[in-house]
């Protein structure tokens, strides 16, 4: 499917294998930091995501490099050992705070319930993860050099985009009691300062992969042709990270509303869109192009949609902005 070349597939699989292996650790270790960003307890995670990062590279060294040197399996393996550590101690300290569900088969009402949230933002995923394998198929076309440059543009890509996660978190964790409670004063001004904030850390944020693939890609390959592709790429990377940041900002508020069928359908036109761009991309700079392009046009579409009044986010401002008039109405008369 991806056209990987034979000598390469061995060492492939083997990496596969190690990670499905412990996907379901990956999977609790993530509910877990949400549970505990959700308490306001950033520095706990914060500790055993640092801990474990540490673990992993500790694991790199002892299982790639020497006494094992057993290569990408030996990658994936301290990888996966990182994430059994990080999921045993975020169960601990949430064991500890006694937020840790008692393990049970749960009921038909909890199942549907589970669905109505997760089987949209199944769907969300699914096309979010098309994109990056699509770009990658598109990276590959273009040759090694390129592929190569690429793997350093979008590793630097996705280690800054973390940063604007907590963004997101901020909105799925202050936004949906208020739009329960029908407060659209207090959601506006949550928004609004949300979205400073992310245009602020924007740029801040996104200047740092740029003059890290300016200056900074030897450290990672030594071909001046890879240096150069990684060069001419960052303005584009730039771009890339200034919107993604702005539009997980964006997408935190349109998950607290709940808006899962709009994000959807957004998500499907613009995935669509981007394969229909990608298979005439000649350039990395092109590439991430189609990202920065469909980022964009969400965050641009669901900002829209919340200004006309629409969905759940946009009807209780618009209700707020009605009494608002009314009630300086009631004072000029």
């Amino acid at each position: 499917l991806l056209n990987v070349a034979p000598p390469l597939r061995p060492a492939s699989a083997s990496y596969i294998y190690w990670r499905g292996a412990i996907a379901p650790a990956a999977l609790a270790q993530s509910v877990c930091l949400s549970v505990l960003l959700a308490t306001r307890d950033a520095i706990t995670p914060l500790q055993i995501v640092g801990m474990a990062a540490l673990v992993n590279i500790v694991g790199d060294a002892a299982l790639c490099v020497w006494p094992l040197q057993w290569g990408c399996a030996g990658a994936a393996a301290a990888t996966s050992f990182s994430t059994l550590f990080g999921c045993a101690f975020m169960l601990r300290v949430l064991a500890r705070k006694k937020l840790l569900p008692r393990i049970r088969v749960p009921t038909k009402l909890e199942i549907r319930a589970l669905l109505e949230y997760t089987g949209p933002l199944l769907g969300i995923t699914i096309t979010r993860l098309i994109g990056f394998l699509s770009m990658q198929r598109a990276a590959m076309r273009l040759g090694v050099q390129h592929l190569a440059a690429y793997q350093i543009c979008i590793n630097s890509m996705v280690f800054f985009l973390l940063f604007g996660e907590p963004l997101s978190q901020l909105s799925q964790t202050k936004l949906p009691a208020l739009i329960d409670a029908q407060d659209g004063k207090s959601v506006l001004d949550i928004l609004k300062s949300i979205l400073k904030l992310a245009a602020i850390t924007a740029v801040a944020v996104a200047t740092l992969p740029y003059l890290f693939l300016t200056f900074g890609s030897g450290s990672f390959s030594k071909d001046p042709a890879v240096q150069l592709l990684a060069s001419q790429t960052a303005p584009s990377i730039f771009l890339a990270v200034a919107t993604a940041i702005m539009t997980v900002a964006v997408d935190g508020a349109m998950l607290a509303s709940r808006d899962f069928m709009f994000i959807l359908f957004w998500g499907t036109c613009t995935c669509l869109i981007q394969l229909n761009r990608l298979s005439r991309c000649t350039s990395l700079a092109a590439i991430f192009g189609t990202f920065t392009f469909r980022l964009g046009t969400y965050a641009v579409a669901a900002l829209g949609r919340a200004a006309l009044g629409k969905g759940n986010l946009g009807r209780i401002i618009a209700k707020f902005r009605k009494q608002q008039q009314q009630q300086q109405q009631q004072q000029i008369q």
